[in-house]
């Protein structure tokens, strides 16, 4: 099974740090964001990767040349990435592979149990990794559920309606994957190519398919798109998940 990690942002938010290099290298815990996602998988027995490029696409390209010799990886370059969103980086990556696969967002560290958690998981439909909270907010991908089935997906969603944040882990089952395509095509041709992704899983939704979900079951983790999300990464999720 292969794992498809998006990593074509520009990490603007980040200001003068993603000048020099591509967000997905960005250092927490002395090695970059996309390392700890490697590793991790690379320890459940997931060598077949497909890295999708954008900002400073070489020095990602040289920095897994270097450091992660044994792993097979496909490059694929969205050179609209600064007039895209991550939903095109995920249809370049998709439009010609079959499931099963996962999806990884490039700016998230987390506890290897919280991948361990989907890679086990046995159900059939395409199934999201979820934390489960009280206290979101604006940004947050907030997620509701029935039952084992998520019924909406969106950062609009209200707060004080939602059940907790879907992180950037997805795993795509067999069954799940020619939708998933085509709902990710048709999101594109109503919305255009600077929506989240996730537009597609409520498309998915919408059309009356089961969207299941994994709990991260209070491990740690972060997503990092500001200064004072990498500062909380480093000073606290990140030792969080060293001490576990």
């Amino acid at each position: 099974m292969r794992a498809i990690i998006l990593a074509a942002g520009m990490g603007s938010r980040l200001e003068k740090i993603t000048e020099k290099v591509p967000k997905a290298l960005v250092d927490v815990g002395g090695k970059p964001l996309l390392a700890h996602s490697l590793s991790t998988l690379i320890s459940e027995g997931i060598t077949d990767f497909i890295i999708v490029t954008g900002h400073k696409a070489y020095k990602i390209r040289e920095y897994i040349e270097e450091n992660f010799g044994g792993i097979d990886v496909e490059y694929i370059h969205n050179n609209r990435y600064d007039e895209t969103n991550n939903i095109y980086s995920l249809y370049l990556a998709i439009k010609n592979i079959n499931a099963p696969f996962y999806i990884l967002n490039s700016d998230i560290i987390f506890h290897p149990g919280i991948f361990a958690m989907i890679h086990s998981s046995q159900k059939k439909n395409l199934t999201i990794s979820v934390d489960f909270r009280e206290n979101l907010g604006k940004e947050e991908m907030k997620v509701k559920v029935e039952g084992e089935r998520v019924i909406a997906i969106s950062k609009k969603l209200d707060p004080a309606d939602s059940d907790g944040e879907y992180i950037g882990i997805t795993k795509v089952t067999e069954r799940s994957g020619d939708l998933l395509l085509e709902c990710v095509s048709e999101t594109m041709e109503v919305h255009g190519k600077r929506v989240f992704y996730e537009h597609a899983f409520q498309r998915m939704i919408d059309r009356g398919y089961e969207i299941n979900y994994s709990k991260t079951s209070g491990l740690p983790w972060t997503e990092i798109d500001t200064i004072e999300d990498l500062v909380f990464a480093r000073k606290r999720v990140y030792p969080a998940i060293m001490e576990e």
